[in-house]
């Protein structure tokens, strides 16, 4: 299929478990001090870069270290640090923003201050339901013209890429690569060492990175590095000299490997509030973010309960019924003496009646504004409307995360981070010299905003071929251009039903019955030759003669055709009434959308046997149109035998 456009010019963790966790204690080896970018070259270096991708091979929801750690280094050299997740997670449970975990996270840890709704592409379940439908390049449409507007508000934007834990989205890794690709944004792999089972070898985890490499180059996707997550503490330096040695080249940086760290692995008072979705009683916010080590039910008598909890080494979560309010009192009263049992926090279950009318006053008044009793700070006391039964049962399910409450845990994230990438190989790769590459979604985007900034009037003289009518209805929807269709207007929106399409805002033209309006302009057009006032109208039955006269007489500003008429037929029309402003020669020239490139292919369809001179003319004179496409250098011979020639350049 052949088509041509014809334009006039014209101005216009773990699940946590209800027992107590140990620590460890860990020897880990440190990349030592890491030179950072200055102010001024960091801004200009990163601006070449649209961002950093992160993504998690295993497809994990474990990287909040990493984004916290970049986030962190590169807000303290750039102005402008943004956060983008092409498909949307889920929020945390019980969430009162409903926004993404970690886009929820890092609005808080770094105070981001642009609409919530501007960091993410598209929903999870929008995004399956593209995919499942074969919409594959809808999908990367969506989110490369979200994030082309989220990424002109930042110097630098932090994408994190998909987990497998959105549903319906397939090969993750794969569907990673592509949009990383499509954003032109270079990969930071992350891999977790630790699993269920333990912790992962070197020897594997080296297998993992360089499978997810060949994943991710087999996809077009260019990748910065590595780097390792919960690695084995007791053997941390040894196993990231081994996985570097295996896995580090010139183009591929292993940028560090991050230990286990217990304290960002455990859940914390705040994560189990939210998991239950349970309230405040007594007490301050900041006391939730606190250790829970064990989770206590509290069903037996005062005495056996403060002999159990003194015989413990941990501080436990304690869970009791709303009646018990002599356990309340007890725990409280043990917890701000000296000598008695601490607990990390009271957690009263739906059955029975909590604490009501004096003992409430005396509570509230004990705790006071601050959250202190009696000197000592509080145990915080919270309230759920749920059974005991589920109350255990959801927190035997929890899984460690960081919250944006979680101020200590997002302090160990970033130290963490700090500490063991080697963040400026990082920023290396970044500002490394890359070769200049127009991608297919960055040039339709570029022609998509030139459209929508100034819609042009286009005919369409084919309106009998469902392709032609399909694009009409897709371009008017998406405010490229006014749109006009050559044809019996009834008959045109017989054939629209037919095939579902809306033809809302697009005009139908019978040019059969409008053919004197331009009988005029074409016998001036063609007085040269004589033309008489029927032969203008015998011409003007033929579609693209009438849709050249629109052209000519200023009704449409061009005309696209070629779909089911002949090159003869599409340009013979513009060569007789548009002419060719004193150029000799005629040439076309199309757009080949590669999965990673551009390609510009030039010809010369009207000579049959053209020399090399002429259409090297012939390009020079196309070049002068496009922004940024600079001719060739001229061909070394006037003369050639060749009976094809095309010109291609990227």
């Amino acid at each position: 299929m052949h088509l041509f456009a014809l334009r006039r010019s014209r101005p216009g963790a773990a699940p946590f478990c209800i027992r107590r966790l140990g620590y460890q204690h860990a020897e880990a080896a440190s990349f030592g001090s890491v030179r950072c970018f200055s102010q001024a070259s960091a801004l200009k270096e990163a601006k070449s870069v649209p961002g950093i991708y992160v993504a998690n091979v295993e497809g994990r929801q474990n990287s909040s270290p990493i984004l916290l750690g970049l986030a962190d280094y590169f807000e303290r050299h750039l102005s402008s640090v943004g956060f983008f997740q092409p498909v949307a997670g889920e929020p945390f449970p019980n969430s009162t923003t409903g926004l993404s975990r970690h886009i929820d996270l890092m609005r808080s840890a770094f105070n981001m201050k642009q609409e919530a709704s501007q960091q993410s592409g598209i929903s999870a379940k929008e995004a399956a339901k593209l995919l499942s439908t074969g919409q594959t390049n809808e999908l990367m449409d969506v989110i490369y013209n979200k994030y082309v507007e989220y990424r002109k508000q930042h110097d630098l934007v932090i994408i994190e890429g998909l987990t497998g834990f959105e549903p319906g989205l397939g090969n993750v890794n794969e569907l990673n690569a592509k949009v990383a690709a499509t954003l032109e944004t270079p990969v930071l792999l992350v891999l977790d060492s630790r699993t269920k089972d333990g912790f992962s070898s070197a020897n594997d985890l080296a297998n993992s990175v360089l499978i997810g490499k060949q994943s991710y180059s087999h996809n077009n996707a260019a990748l910065l590095g590595v780097v390792l997550n919960k690695v084995n503490p007791k053997e941390h330096s040894i196993i990231s000299q081994q996985v570097k040695s295996k896995v580090h080249s010139d183009d591929f940086a292993f940028a560090g490997a991050i230990p286990f760290n217990p304290l960002l692995n455990t859940v914390r008072l705040n994560e189990m509030k939210a998991a239950l979705g349970s309230k405040l009683l007594y007490g301050e916010n900041d006391s939730l973010d606190a250790e829970v080590n064990e989770v206590l039910v509290a069903s037996e008598g005062i005495n056996e309960l403060l002999d159990h909890l003194h015989k413990m080494d941990a501080r436990p979560l304690v869970i009791t019924s709303r009646d018990r309010t002599d356990v309340l009192w007890t725990l409280l009263t043990a917890h701000s003496n000296p000598v008695g049992p601490r607990v990390a926090g009271i957690l009263l279950t739906s059955e029975g009646t909590g604490p009501t009318g004096l003992i409430d006053r005396m509570l509230s008044s004990a705790y006071g504004k601050h959250g202190r009793l009696e000197g000592a700070a509080g145990a915080p006391v919270m309230i759920v409307d749920k059974p005991m039964y589920q109350v255990c049962q959801t927190l035997g399910q929890i899984q460690a995360s960081v919250l944006p409450t979680s101020a200590l845990k997002i302090d160990h994230a970033k130290e963490a981070f700090a500490k063991y990438v080697d963040v400026n190989s990082v920023a290396e790769s970044l500002a490394a010299p890359k070769a200049a590459r127009l991608t297919p979604k960055a040039f339709m985007h570029s022609i998509t905003q030139k459209c929508q900034a100034n819609p042009q009037h286009i005919v369409l003289p084919e309106s009998s071929d469902k392709r032609v009518l399909t694009a009409a209805t897709q371009i008017v929807r998406k405010g490229l251009a006014k749109i006009t269709l050559l044809g019996d207007p009834e008959s045109v929106s017989q054939d629209a039903d037919r095939l579902g399409l809306d033809l809302t805002g697009i005009n139908a033209v019978d040019h059969m019955k409008t053919i004197d309006k331009y009988v005029g302009v074409l016998c001036e057009a063609r007085k040269k030759k004589g033309l008489t006032e029927q032969q203008a109208r015998d011409n003007l039955q033929d579609i693209n003669v009438y849709g050249t006269l629109m052209v000519l007489a200023g009704d449409a500003d061009g005309m696209v055709s070629g779909a089911t008429t002949t090159t003869a037929n599409t340009i013979r029309p513009a060569l007789q009434v548009l002419k060719s402003k004193d150029r000799p020669l005629v040439s076309s020239v199309f757009f080949m959308c590669l999965p990673d490139k551009v390609f510009i292919f030039f010809s010369s369809p009207c000579h049959r046997r053209p020399s090399q001179f002429s259409l090297y003319h012939a390009l020079c004179i196309w070049c002068t149109s496009p922004p940024g496409v600079s001719p060739p250098p001229p061909p070394p011979h006037p003369n050639t035998n060749s009976h094809t020639k095309s010109f291609f350049s990227e």
